[in-house]
């Protein structure tokens, strides 16, 4: 099995109304394989019309990355500099290219904001090969339904396929690597063993309750590193109520990896042409004047 060789708990921080908690980079890992910024949300439940009104301030930009929102409640709008727009319900995916430059804006709807509801998600950012930063931007929103879901055997729980494949279950969200991420859903008392492929690197982080991982106990928050030399993730539930971990990686990333506030490029130079076609407003604007919940004037981001 693939052996744990570092644990670390998420830290805490704010993000507009929302308390998150930091998962990656920390203090024992600054990547797994393309995955380089983790970020949780944990649940948190709004009044009708508690979340704030959307105006667009946090309008921000990004290059070099995808960016992958997973929504695990609630109800999410995607408004970018390159006309998209779309949103997605509890278990849906917005997924980004970044690209060579985009502005976008994240947000509960409207139904979401005057009903309430629990809100809970998580963000990734992917790393993109060299070749691929400087490409146009994408942008692609996917709902629960659309993503493969596996039942383990002897009916122990779930695996939904977020990104890459599992067995001959594929995601339908575009990696451009051998990339992943998995989110299993573990019954009370059951236990799994997942395939893996040595050389890839693993992580695992629980989002909620406890568990026994390769023998290891974990707690709800905690994030993982697996040794990437050996085979086979063995995840089991001790607990009254079922577990959720999500498992991510893929094959490292070979290239230089320079990151500084929203760009993540392979050079100094590149971070500083980032910023450079940032403030000359090649990234484009915003324009949420042809979508739904739109903010009383477009804005172009700030960072």
């Amino acid at each position: 099995m693939k052996n744990i060789t570092g644990k670390s708990m998420a830290q805490p921080g704010t993000l507009g109304p929302f308390d998150i908690l930091r998962v990656l980079p920390n203090s024992t890992q600054d990547s797994v394989g393309p995955v380089i910024f983790l970020e949780h949300i944990p649940a948190t439940e709004f009044a009708p019309d508690e979340f704030p009104a959307h105006d667009g301030s946090f309008a921000h930009p990004h290059r070099g990355i995808a960016t992958f929102t997973y929504l695990l409640s609630g109800e999410l709008n995607h408004f970018d500099s390159h006309s998209g727009h779309g949103h997605v319900r509890d278990g849906g995916i917005q997924w980004m290219n970044a690209g060579n430059g985009i502005i976008h804006d994240e947000t509960a709807t409207d139904a979401f904001r005057e009903q309430g509801g629990t809100f809970h998600g998580v963000q990734f950012w992917v790393n993109l090969p060299g070749k691929h930063k400087a490409q146009s931007p994408d942008y692609m929103p996917v709902e629960s339904e659309q993503l493969p879901l596996i039942h383990l055997p002897d009916g122990v729980g779930t695996l939904k396929v977020l990104l890459g494949q599992y067995a001959n279950a594929h995601s339908p969200i575009p990696a451009f690597t051998e990339q992943f991420i998995w989110h299993i859903t573990l019954k009370s008392g059951q236990k799994t063993c997942l395939q893996t492929t040595t050389g890839h690197e693993y992580g695992g982080y629980i989002l909620n309750g406890s568990a026994s991982v390769n023998g290891t106990h974990t707690s709800e928050n905690e994030f993982l590193v697996f040794d990437s030399k050996y085979e086979g993730i063995c995840i089991e539930n001790p607990t009254s109520d079922a577990l959720d971990i999500l498992i991510f990686g893929g094959e490292p990333y070979k290239e230089p990896v320079i990151s500084h506030g929203p760009f993540v490029m392979n050079s100094l130079l590149e971070i500083q042409q980032s910023y450079d076609d940032y403030y000359l407003g090649k990234y484009g604007t915003i324009d949420y004047s042809t979508a739904s919940d739109t903010p009383p004037e477009p804005v172009s981001g700030t960072l």
